[in-house]
């Protein structure tokens, strides 16, 4: 199994919760994966645990990719890292699948020198955001890390902490409220690529904001954006 090739130049893919088209998602497998091609970028998902641990995962349940109903943010990580995840290429749960910390995963990006894509999801507090801070500079550097998320009010508040840090706002589709927010803090786009058109585009890049999109695995697709004039893509399995 391998990634798919797209005929285009771009330096700008991001590996989506690391290589998840090969390896299960937001694992230190998939993103070492990720890490040995030569994607741009490495995108993963935070939560935090009962005892306030910076956890990498996507879904606040278990269900999923552990098979049982569980509610992630209920456990301390000493108890969450003892649950075993499925692995992709076999469909079995598998010892060599874990829940990371967000430190594991900084390490690696510092390591194999990639961008880490950081997307904070719903249920932070101020508090997991000062941490998130703290990790990213004692583990790696604001320099090579970017901050994304749907919730504003966690953009707003890291603007405030670190106004030099990238910070990119989630969203399916493009309104004015959103643009007003991302031109007044200045804070770039990530948007669904199906919501995305050339006019968003140049709109971005005239306030010399840039533009991503997600989650992109048509090879095609991906060429015709990067015609848009796109900088990131984040995908599963396209290289």
């Amino acid at each position: 199994m391998n990634t798919v090739k797209i005929d285009k130049y771009f330096r700008g893919m991001i590996a989506h919760r690391g290589l998840s088209g090969i390896e299960t998602e937001n694992t230190l497998s998939a993103f070492v994966a990720a890490a040995n091609r030569s994607y741009f970028g490495i995108e993963c998902d935070i939560r935090a645990s009962k005892d306030n641990k910076l956890i990498v995962t996507h879904d606040d349940t278990l269900l999923r990719l552990g098979l049982l109903n569980l509610y992630i943010p209920s456990f301390k990580y000493d108890e969450l890292k003892k649950f075993t995840l499925v692995d992709r290429k076999t469909g079995n749960l598998s010892d060599q699948a874990t829940i990371p910390l967000l430190v594991d995963y900084l390490d690696i990006c510092r390591t194999y020198q990639k961008i880490a894509f950081i997307e904070a999801k719903h249920g932070l507090e101020n508090e997991h955001l000062d941490q998130l801070l703290s990790q990213i500079e004692s583990r790696y550097d604001l320099e090579n890390v970017v901050v994304i998320s749907f919730e504003q009010n966690y953009l707003s508040y890291l603007r405030k902490k670190r106004p030099e840090m990238t910070l990119f706002l989630l969203a399916d589709e493009l309104n004015e409220k959103r643009f007003e927010f991302c031109e007044k803090n200045r804070i770039h786009l990530d948007i669904d690529h199906k919501a995305l058109d050339e006019s968003i585009v140049k709109r971005f890049h005239l306030l010399n904001l840039k533009v991503a999109v997600y989650t992109v695995d048509d090879k095609d697709v991906a060429e015709r954006l990067i015609k848009l004039g796109v900088d990131y893509i984040t995908t599963n399995i396209l290289e």
